[in-house]
């Protein structure tokens, strides 16, 4: 793995891991507050159906550049800078929670990405469909002061974050059943959970404006989507709701839903997921 300094726009750098290993490309966008290496498991596993992957690290997240409120739609030139600079004429976008959104953005506006995988992603709020339908009242007065964006938001997610560092991955798989414990416990899933202080070494700027653009207008529809989609989604996910990704598939007449029973939110970016959609492909 190495770790790129990609200028994608003028002043403008985009950290992006670098995982070499084949002759066809994978964008893979990652989730909130989340940005992360893939684990050796998760690389290797991708290197082996003929893929190299890289993951662009957004904006105020570890070295890259803090460039302020936008819609999802921006980071779409993000990818395009990063394939472009990486050499590559065609690639597949893939994401995981809100990085799912951005491999939206990705299949919605730009010509040379030939198909997309979603894993439990973010969509849009619309007239018809309201993601945040089932959250608690706290929940939506959160997201009301960070649409909001006031002054004083940044004082507040700086005071969040250490709660979120010292929350211990492990604590919700405590009376998990065998199957999903043993893969809590395995070397992939291990290694993603000791990447989170990744999220805040530049502070919290990342995961604030990741936040906000969740909640404004993404700045594409999704329903204009023509290339092929994959989306999984596991249906003990407490994180996004499965109608999330039940609404996405009714909207993109080119895609396919699977559920997972029993599967977390974590779960659902686990090898044996990434395998069965990348034979798909």
């Amino acid at each position: 793995m190495e770790t790129l300094l990609i200028e994608t726009a003028p002043g403008v750098i985009t950290q992006t891991y670098w995982h070499p290993g084949g002759d066809k490309l994978v964008i893979w966008h990652h989730g909130m507050p989340s940005p992360r290496p893939l684990s050796p498991e998760m690389a290797a596993l991708f290197n082996s159906y003929g893929y190299s992957v890289a993951v662009p690290i957004r904006q105020g997240y570890a070295q890259s550049t803090v460039v302020g409120t936008r819609p999802i739609a921006e980071d779409a030139k993000v990818t395009k800078a990063v394939v472009e600079h990486l050499g590559f004429n065609e690639f597949i976008t893939t994401g995981f929670s809100a990085g799912g959104a951005r491999a939206l953005a990705d299949l919605a506006i730009l010509d040379n990405v030939t198909q997309g995988i979603d894993f439990a992603g973010l969509v849009p709020s619309t007239e018809e469909f309201n993601p945040f339908a089932n959250a608690p009242e706290d929940e939506l007065e959160f997201f009301d002061a960070i649409r909001a964006f006031g002054p004083e938001l940044k004082e507040q997610f700086a005071q969040w974050a250490p709660g979120f560092l010292a929350n211990d991955p492990m604590a919700e798989y405590a009376n998990a059943d065998e199957e999903t414990m043993a893969w809590a416990n395995s070397p992939d899933a291990q290694f993603r959970f000791a990447q989170r202080a990744i999220a805040f070494e530049s502070g919290v700027d990342g995961w604030m404006l990741d936040e906000y653009s969740a909640l404004v207008d993404y700045g594409f529809d999704v329903s204009t989507i023509k290339k092929p989609l994959q989306i999984f989604h596991g249906d003990a996910d407490t994180n996004v709701d499965l109608s999330c990704s039940v609404w996405l598939n009714s909207q993109v007449g080119s895609s396919t839903l699977k559920i997972f029973p029993g599967f977390g939110h974590s779960r659902i970016f686990s090898l044996e997921i990434i395998e069965e959609a990348l034979k798909n492909l």
